[in-house]
């Protein structure tokens, strides 16, 4: 047997493949004289077919990349996974024959319409991912050869990198890459790893070989947009809706997820200040607010678009009070949160006349935004807009209209005064903040709470004063967003950050009076704490944050509550320095580590590193192929060997280490003991598995005690 032979013998043999797999593996196939049927395969050869070792691997590796879509995909997707692999290690003991392809169809159909009766479509975004997750889990089921192994491992990859259309925090980084790193070292087993521990260190070897090249292109790489974009639908998902009743806002005191992240150079503005206007509410039919979109108002008023919104990166005419960054949620929704009235943004936008910004496109992601902003209402109000804010329905609610008019009177015509005389009514009367309103029903609803109920949310209040502010004659509209904020940061003076969640929703006011928009918060009124410390005042009520679990839990633990702060702070780090790394902060560090920033700098860097890895890939290549094995055994022959050349004795062409040292030990009487034993052990280094020879028995049992008489032996070779 050549050194050839030998050396391809331990890897071949170290992969798991009993004569036990091999027969069962084909012991569905139809004999070789036998015709067989176009649904029947070919048999697979020993050296072809996976074993125990391989596809043990291959579904441990399944489960690590299902794992990063448990969260987000149905739940029942794991039995596939299970179902698979029980029929393929049932078909590795003969139990059951080879998966056809009418079983194989039969699987993907089942999985296919379990999605589309948990999603109701399959154009849905989670439908799709959840059948490429689907199919990568029933592969197993037609796993036999070593190919198919190898496309197992690759189609893991394209799962995988699927799961950040999920998330893109550290911990799904951190995930990704142990799951990245066992297929890799599943494709090392594949290519003839002779035992697990080989392996790891091969894949080891490889994924440190590929942490420069990465962390060269993430700094050199241009950031380029998408080549297309996920198509996806308008869906259930929590937060502010485009329009709204009296105890909508209420709702999202349950869920404690996040709306967005604000960043501050220049420190916080004070808790009373921190109100982030979404969108304004100037419509109302009796029963709910909604939206005058610029396309709804330029249909009724008519006129140029421009009259309604501008689109760019600036709104001219105030002055800009606070300077941020957003780190903002995905969300279907095209509007952007703002401290005030928006003023720059970082990325063009749609400024809309009644201070609402919109993004031209939803999230589909996590996004940063560069933005300021006044801190104030809008101070724009034409004509029309003023009579627009004075609409009301033709009838309902006369209790409420009347007292408007009286209040008016009382206040001698005075907006100013009114708002004062309103205000100290919700104090004095015995009005109830509460996330339980009772419900309301009919046209006159703003009456049943005003002089009946007394209890109500903040939509509650914010609905009845503007309604009795246009009732009294007033220009008047309510505005949602946010009210609030968890502060994360712990920098006097320096950055900090706020975390702004969907139970910091609220709904207030602003009244059009001596010439500009005026805020006016009912809540104050009735309940001050909500101002003064945010939506956690609400803690202890019937349903706030009932839908938070684990996290309503840590609010009463300090140490449980700063550990999350400090989690939360990393993972706004991670999305801003490492998922938020742009062109323009590339453009940056290029600019700081070189001065003045060039493409042609970039170009060149790139093609330097990319030639960089290329040199060192040849340069690894050629200085490999000076030595074609790795096995010690081969080396440690080839050291005697060349002992042995020198008295005449080297091996024939062809021949094998073993008959090598047998022929010679008859030529050679004085050493014919030491040779026949080297003959042996030479025998079970090269061509028996190590997990065999560490499970047998006797004074050559383990590989290191071969290793260990091989050195003794031939020292003694005279």
């Amino acid at each position: 047997m050549s050194l050839s032979t030998a050396k391809a013998s331990p890897g071949r043999a170290s992969l798991g493949r009993s004569t036990r797999d091999d027969h069962s593996s084909g012991a569905s196939s139809p004999s070789s004289g036998a015709r067989r049927r176009w649904w029947q395969r070919k048999p697979l050869t020993p050296d072809q077919a996976l074993g125990w070792l391989e596809l043990r691997h291959l579904f441990i590796g399944q489960c690590l990349v299902l794992a990063l879509h448990v969260l987000w995909m149905p739940v029942w997707l794991a039995l596939p996974a299970l179902l698979a692999a029980l029929w393929r290690f049932q078909q590795l003991r003969a139990r059951v024959p080879r998966a056809g392809i009418l079983l194989r169809l039969a699987a993907v159909a089942m999985v296919a319409a379990g999605l589309f009766l948990e999603y109701g479509q399959m154009l849905r975004l989670e439908a799709m991912i959840g059948l490429l997750v689907g199919i990568y889990l029933l592969k197993l089921l037609e796993t036999d050869s070593l190919r198919d192994g190898r496309v197992v491992c690759g189609l893991g990859f394209v799962v995988l990198a699927a799961a950040f259309l999920h998330d893109q925090g550290p911990l799904m980084a951190a995930a990704s890459v142990m799951a990245a790193a066992w297929l890799v070292g599943g494709l090392v087993l594949i290519a003839g790893a002779r035992e697990r521990r080989e392996a790891m260190r091969e894949t080891a070897w490889l994924m440190g070989l590929s942490l420069p090249l990465m962390l060269g292109l993430f700094v050199l790489f241009p950031r380029l947009p998408p080549l297309w974009n996920v198509p996806q639908l308008n869906e259930a998902t929590t937060g502010l809706t485009d329009s709204v009743s009296p105890g909508d806002i209420a709702a999202l005191g349950r869920s404690d997820a996040l709306a967005f992240r604000a960043r501050f150079d220049n420190g916080l503005p004070a808790a009373s200040q921190r109100y982030w206007r979404v969108y304004t509410l100037s419509l109302f039919d009796g029963v709910r607010w909604s939206r005058a979109t610029p396309e709804r108002l330029q249909e009724a008023l008519g006129g140029p678009p421009e009259r309604y919104v501008q689109r760019g990166t600036r709104m001219e005419g105030e002055v800009a009070r606070h300077r941020y960054e957003l780190l903002l949620e995905p969300d279907p929704r095209p509007w952007r949160p703002s401290l005030g009235a928006p003023l720059t943004t970082s990325r063009e936008a749609r400024y809309l006349i009644d201070g609402t910004l919109e993004g031209l496109a939803s999230l589909n992601t996590r996004e940063l935004l560069e933005m300021s902003s006044s801190g104030a209402p809008p101070t724009t109000a034409p004509q029309w807009m003023q009579r627009l804010d004075q609409l009301l329905p033709d009838d309902g609610n006369p209790r409420a209209r009347e007292f408007a008019r009286d209040l008016m009177r009382e206040s001698g015509g005075d907006p100013q005064v009114f708002l004062q005389r309103l205000f100290q009514y919700f104090n004095r009367q015995p009005f109830h903040y509460t996330l339980t309103p009772p419900r309301l029903e009919g046209l006159s609803r703003v009456d049943d709470f005003l002089f009946d109920s007394l209890r109500g949310y903040c939509t509650h209040y914010a609905s009845t004063s503007v309604f009795l502010a246009r009732a009294a004659g007033l220009p008047a509209r309510m505005v949602a967003g946010y009210l609030g904020g968890e502060a994360q940061g712990d920098g006097i003076g320096g950055p900090q950050e706020l975390s702004i969640r969907q139970y910091d929703a609220h709904a207030w006011v602003e009244v059009f009076h001596a010439g500009r928009w005026h805020r006016f918060d009912p809540t104050a009124a009735v309940a001050p704490e909500r101002i003064s410390q945010g939506a956690l005042s609400l803690q202890g009520q019937p349903g706030f944050m009932a839908d938070a679990g684990l996290r309503a839990f840590t609010l009463n633990n300090s140490l449980l509550s700063d550990l999350r702060r400090q989690w939360e702070r990393f993972e706004y780090r991670w999305q801003r320095s490492v998922v938020g790394f742009r062109l323009d902060e590339q453009r940056n560090l290029w600019k700081r580590l070189f001065g003045d920033f060039r493409w042609e700098w970039l170009v060149w860097g790139v093609l330097g590193l990319l030639a960089s890895v290329v040199l060192a890939g040849v340069a690894l290549v050629l200085w490999s192929g000076r030595e074609v094995s790795a096995h010690a055994g081969v080396r440690a022959y080839r050291r005697l060997v060349k002992r042995l050349e020198r008295t005449g004795h080297g091996p024939h062409v062809g021949e094998a280490p073993g008959s090598h040292l047998r022929r010679i030990a008859q030529q050679q009487p004085q050493n014919v003991r030491v040779l026949l034993h080297l003959a042996d052990l030479i025998e079970q280094w090269l061509y028996n598995d190590a997990t065999v020879l560490a499970s047998s028995h006797g004074e050559a049992s383990s590989l290191r005690s071969v290793r260990r008489q091989w050195s003794v032996q031939s020292r003694k070779i005279r």
